[in-house]
């Protein structure tokens, strides 16, 4: 639904958001939230009608904190059916 409110030429969707490695997703029951790894990540964007325009991770944080990708998305026009 969010791609359907882009403005064209130039809107895009961000997203940065905490990345899991060696799973595709782990839930925390304790804070109701939800750590997905990039492939799982990405994947639920192909399947909105997005596509990737630029990706880059975000660097200095600690070893011992979940990687964060920071992604921008735009609509996918060459998709034949956009699940919205």
């Amino acid at each position: 639904r969010c791609g359907s409110s882009l403005r064209q030429p130039g809107g895009v969707i961000c997203i940065k958001d905490n990345m899991c490695i060696e799973e595709a997703f782990i839930l925390d029951v304790d804070d109701a939230s939800v750590i997905r790894s990039l492939p799982y990540l990405l994947n639920l964007t192909k399947q909105a009608g997005l596509k990737v325009v630029f990706q880059r991770m975000q660097k200095d944080f600690l070893e011992d904190i979940f990687p964060v990708p920071m992604i921008a998305l735009d609509v996918d026009t060459t998709q034949k059916y956009l699940m919205l």
